[in-house]
Order: structure tokens, then C-alpha cells, then sequence
């Protein structure tokens, strides 16, 4: 229901930002954020049966500042909680190589004495060819060696998530949980040809196991209370345990059947992390509504890589930087937050929060690091007439840092080795933005947003001081670009034709610290743009539609490699009608013609200040997916 709404594209809020109010994203549910953070709000959504939905408010402007912070349009599924509802959901995909694997979940809500329940079960196996050939050559062009790689790799997970609340001491009782495993099982096959292109006698073989489990349990507790004079009192706190263990084991075949030599890299981590939140908001007809809380929360994250390599019955360890690190951050964080309707038309959000942080690094490096940061915000909104509003505003955030940079890591498909940087602080970021808002009765829409922003201690890759290469705090970059979504109804022309656009094209700047010149950030993908035909035959009970993604390029910035990736053009053909005995049947072909990954690597030496030595492209390319899915209620 939620992707069916004209002219509105879900954001999921970001995990990039550090503090729950930080990350709102754009859907509420009976007013409220969910009191989870993994699994995200379309978790949360799923676990909604279509029958316990009784509407969805579409709300433009002031939607609570820490329910959906600086989001323009803002969607609250209302529930109906005094029902017992389910729904069910079984796919079956069949990928290009011809491999059939299915996919199920099943949702149960209902009331279970003063308990309003709602638990989802999911599981699902997949596996998704990839080949194409890698081509290496010198800094003339010149070939050097090719290889043919072949990496299908085998997804598969299982999660019961669960919401429940309840009336408790003049208030609402909210419990929400998520327990679950996900297994990542790629294995790389690359036959290899010295001096020349693939051909049917390969000169050695090399072969990537790739195992990476992961463990996570998460338990969430949100407590409102009404008080006097429309003020509203909001605790909340979670508490989540991730585990992640990686292995890979390498082995180069020379002559085929041979073992030339191999390696081994193993990588365990294990995450913690606990938010207490407290809020007092003001709503209710007046034109200050008033917003005071506070928020403290610890992060802990242990890492352990070990690698070694093997020739013959000699093994050998290799060491990195930070291989063995405990990284644990205490943060508090105090904000006050205004709504201020000036006039019917002319509103104002208005806020500051100020947050204080220490985080320290033991085991093979340490540190001790403290923070305080300022995070201001301002936004104007204006209702120039029905269906017309205009926002602009500014905003200061703070970046959520990924522990996993603190320590060293590596990666034997791209042969890269990176130590961890005990020193690394969070990034910030200042946005600004006009957007312009647009709707009309017959389901059009428009939304378009342009922005820019400042970026200061971006993390990037550099040389580090231990003399490795790794993530730091490199410089200050900027970002602008231009978002949006439209939803035009072509009805007379086509009765029941929906068109739907979403486009993101942005840009960026950096002055690189390793070479001194300016370039685009890193993972700035451009440009992102999303286009879907769909008619609705309302009396027929079917529907049918298209859907096209246009090619997006993106850049990574190494220390001493530069990397470009392609993902080209995908075309998607559906149908789907539920006419028989009221089971959505969904029909649907995706990456019509194929789907290309392209990406070329250039290598310098010692580091992208130093020469240029060579290139490898990789040209590879994923089939047919064919996908049947049905869907119910009961």
C-alpha cells in the first residue's frame, strides 16, 4: 500500500546518522516511529495484515519533529487493532542459470488478552548467477593475463519479528523483537590464461569458499503517556547483539589439479548496542508545539581477523594494523525542538540538539577520543495554495561511524589488504534544501527537492601512519544534486494508466589529500533514476506493467587503486490479478536482455601519487529472473 501511493517514495530512514531522531525516516504507524532499528520500517510494515489497515494519512509539512524529522510528505498507516488478521506470502524465482528457489513468510496479528500482537515468520533460500571475464593489462594496454570467472552465490535467511502493546499506567505499552540468521555462501571460480584472452585451455585455476553468518537478536520498549494539557511523555529504549563471522579460503590450482599455494582470512565481530530516549512534546491546536528530550547510548564492537597464507607445508601469518581491537563509544545527547505556526500558510520547525561522546580503542592499537557536536536545524514551510507547499530549511548532522573501520580487514576477491585506524572521528554534514510539493485529487503527484551540502571530515581512503592503507578522516568534500518523484494519471488516454518517475542526479567535489587534485567523493552513485507503467483494469481484477532502471555509475577511491562499476539498464515486466478466490497472483520478468556489471580498476604504485601500472576490467553479466508470487489473507 505504502509503494502504491502516488507521488511517495519510502525512506526507511538512515542508518548513516547517529541518534534514533536523527535517522527518521517518512511512514509512521498509528502516529508513532517503531521502537526498532533493525529490520527497518518495512519490517515493521510487514507485519501489518492488509486487513488490519483501516487508512493511511498522507501528511504534508509538520508531522512531529522526532516521529519524521525534516521529511516533506510523511505517510501513518492507522491500524485497526480490533481484529484478529493474517496474511501469507509464497514466491518461487527461477534465475537465469535455471535454478527454482522459494521464498515464504506468514503474519499473524491479533489480540491476546489485553495484548494487540502482531508477529511475522520469514525464510528464504536464493542463488543468483554472476560470470563474465576479468582482463588485466599493463600501463600501455598492453594484455597481460585474462581470466573466466564464474561467482554464483547462495543467500539464505530466517526471522520472526514481533510487535505487542498494551494499556499500562495511563499510557500504551509498546514491546517490539527480531531474531534471526542470514548465511552469505558465494564461491569464485576464476580459470586463468597467461598473455591472452580466455580460451579452452586454462593455465591455472583459482577458487574463493566465501562463508559469512550472521546472528542477530534485537528487543525493543517504547512507553507514551498522555498528560496534561496536550503534552505527551515518550520512553523508549532497545537493546541489540549482532555476530558475524567470515571465512574464506583461497586456493590457486597451477596446473589444474595442482595446488600452487593458498591462503586463509577468518574475520569475527561482535556488536552491542543499547539506546535509552526520553521525550516531552506539546501537540494539540495551539501554535507553539514545543519538543524537550534526551538520549544516551553505548556501542561496543570486538573484531578479529587472522590470515595466513600456505605454499607447499609452509604456512605463514600476515600482519595488519589494529587486526585485534575492542571499539566501545559512550554518547549523550540533549535536544530541544520547536513547530511554530506562524499562520494557516506559514510554518516554521525549529531545533538544537547537543551531543557529547567519548570512544575509545583497545587491543592492538588504542585510543581515547571526545566529541561534542551541535546539531541545529531550521525549516520554513509554505502552503502557497491547496496542493502546493514549499519547504526550505538547513540542517546539521552528525555521521554514524562504522566500527568496522577501526580495525583491519580484507578481502581476497579484490586482493586487498586494509588496516584498521584507531583514530578515525565521525563525519558531519550541513544540508540545504528547497523542495517543492505538488498534488492533486486524481492521484497526481510531484515532488522535487534540490540541495547541497557541506561535508567536513569525510572518511576516505588514504595511507595511513602505521603504513598501511585504511579509512580516515580525509578532508571536507561537497555534494549537490537534484530528487524526484512524480506520479502522472494518464486516464482518458489509458484507463486505469499510472506513470511513476523517481531520479536522483547528483554531484561532488573533493580535494584529494593523496594526490592533491580535485575529484568526486567516493560511492556517490549518479544518476538514479526509476520509471513504472502500471493499468489498473479495476473491474477485470488485473493489472500489468513495466518498469525501467536506468544504467548508474559509481566510484570508489582506494589508496592506491581507483574503481568505476557500471550497473546497466534493467527493464521489468509484470502481471498480476485477483480474480481467483482473492489471491494476488504476481507475475513478473526481471532484467529483460540481461543485466551488465562492468567495473574497471586502476592501479597505481605505492599509492595513487605514485604511477600508473595497470588496469583489470571485469564484464559481468546477470540473466533472466522469473518470478511467481502469491499472496493472501485470512
Amino acid at each position: 500500500m505504502i509503494e502504491r501511493l502516488p507521488g511517495f517514495t519510502l525512506d526507511g530512514g538512515s542508518s548513516g546518522l547517529r541518534g534514533f531522531g536523527g535517522a527518521a525516516g517518512n511512514v509512521l504507524i498509528d502516529s508513532e516511529r517503531p521502537s526498532s532499528k533493525s529490520g527497518g520500517i518495512q519490517d515493521a510494515l510487514r507485519r501489518i495484515p492488509a486487513d488490519q489497515v483501516e487508512r493511511i494519512e498522507v501528511i504534508r509539512g509538520s508531522a512531529g519533529l522526532s516521529e519524521a524529522a525534516g521529511q516533506s510528505v510523511v505517510a501513518n498507516v492507522i491500524r485497526r487493532r480490533d481484529q484478529t488478521a493474517g496474511s501469507w506470502e509464497v514466491e518461487l524465482e527461477r534465475a537465469g542459470d535455471g535454478t527454482v528457489y522459494p521464498s515464504a513468510e506468514i503474519t499473524i496479528a491479533r489480540q491476546i488478552g489485553r495484548w494487540a500482537t502482531s508477529t511475522k515468520f520469514n525464510g528464504f533460500w536464493e542463488r543468483f548467477p554472476l560470470a563474465g571475464p576479468r582482463v588485466q593489462r599493463d600501463a600501455l594496454g598492453a594484455l597481460r593475463s585474462s581470466q573466466l570467472e564464474d561467482r554464483p552465490s547462495v543467500l539464505t535467511q530466517g526471522y520472526v519479528s514481533t510487535d505487542a502493546d498494551r494499556p499500562l499506567g495511563g499510557g500504551t505499552l509498546t514491546l517490539t523483537g527480531r531474531l534471526g540468521r542470514s548465511a552469505f555462501l558465494p564461491e569464485t571460480e576464476r580459470l586463468g590464461f597467461d598473455g591472452r584472452l580466455p580460451d579452452d585451455r586454462p593455465d591455472d585455476r583459482f577458487f574463493i569458499d566465501f562463508d559469512s553468518i550472521f546472528f542477530e537478536g534485537e528487543l525493543g520498549l517504547d512507553w507514551t503517556r498522555p498528560l496534561a494539557n496536550d503534552w505527551s511523555m515518550k520512553l523508549l529504549s532497545f537493546t541489540s547483539r549482532q555476530s558475524l563471522d567470515d571465512e574464506q579460503l583461497v586456493t590457486l590450482e597451477r596446473p589444474l589439479g595442482t595446488e600452487l599455494s593458498g591462503s586463509e582470512f577468518r574475520l569475527e565481530e561482535e556488536r552491542f548496542e543499547t539506546v535509552l530516549r526520553a521525550t516531552l512534546a506539546k501537540a494539540g491546536a495551539g501554535r507553539l508545539k514545543p519538543e524537550f528530550g534526551g538520549e544516551v547510548a553505548f556501542n561496543r564492537q570486538d573484531s578479529l581477523l587472522t590470515l595466513e597464507t600456505r605454499s607447499g607445508d609452509e604456512v605463514t601469518p600476515i600482519d595488519l594494523p589494529a587486526a585485534d581491537v575492542v571499539v566501545e563509544e559512550l554518547r549523550a545527547e540533549l535536544f530541544a525542538n520547536m513547530i511554530w505556526l506562524a499562520t494557516e500558510d506559514l510554518s516554521v520547525e525549529t531545533g538544537l540538539a547537543i551531543e557529547a561522546s567519548e570512544i575509545q580503542v583497545t587491543g592492538d592499537a588504542e585510543n581515547e577520543q571526545s566529541f561534542v557536536f551541535g546539531k541545529p536545524f531550521a525549516t520554513l514551510i509554505y502552503d502557497a495554495k491547496p496542493g502546493l507547499q514549499f519547504r526550505l530549511g538547513a540542517r546539521r548532522t552528525v555521521g554514524q561511524l562504522n566500527f568496522s573501520q577501526f580495525a583491519a580487514s580484507a578481502s581476497a576477491e579484490d586482493d586487498r589488504l586494509l588496516g584498521g585506524n584507531p583514530e578515525l572521528g565521525p563525519d558531519q554534514t550541513t544540508r540545504a534544501a528547497l523542495t517543492m510539493d505538488m498534488r492533486s485529487d486524481a492521484r497526481g503527484a510531484l515532488n522535487i527537492e534540490t540541495f547541497y551540502e557541506w561535508r567536513d571530515d569525510v572518511i576516505e581512503q588514504i595511507l595511513l601512519p602505521s603504513g598501511a592503507f585504511g579509512s580516515a578522516n580525509a578532508g571536507d568534500g561537497r555534494v549537490w544534486g537534484v530528487t524526484a518523484n512524480a506520479s502522472v494519471p494518464l486516464a482518458p488516454l489509458i484507463r486505469g494508466g499510472l506513470l511513476e518517475v523517481e531520479a536522483d542526479v547528483r554531484d561532488s567535489h573533493f580535494a584529494d589529500p593523496l594526490t592533491g587534485r580535485d575529484r568526486e567523493l567516493s560511492n556517490v552513485r549518479s544518476p538514479t533514476v526509476l520509471a513504472e507503467f502500471r493499468q489498473d483494469l479495476t473491474d477485470l481484477r488485473w493489472a500489468w506493467g513495466f518498469s525501467y532502471r536506468a544504467a548508474q555509475d559509481n566510484a570508489f577511491f582506494f589508496a592506491d587503486e581507483e574503481s568505476r562499476t557500471t550497473n546497466s539498464d534493467q527493464w521489468r515486466l509484470f502481471v498480476e490479478t485477483t480474480r481467483y478466490r482473492g489471491i494476488r497472483a504476481n507475475l513478473s520478468l526481471r532484467n529483460l536482455g540481461d543485466r551488465d556489471f562492468f567495473r574497471e580498476r586502476r592501479f597505481f604504485e605505492p599509492s595513487r601519487a605514485g604511477s600508473f601500472v595497470g588496469t583489470e576490467t571485469v564484464d559481468r553479466s546477470r540473466g533472466m529472473f522469473v518470478t511467481l508470487t502469491l499472496t493472501g489473507q485470512f
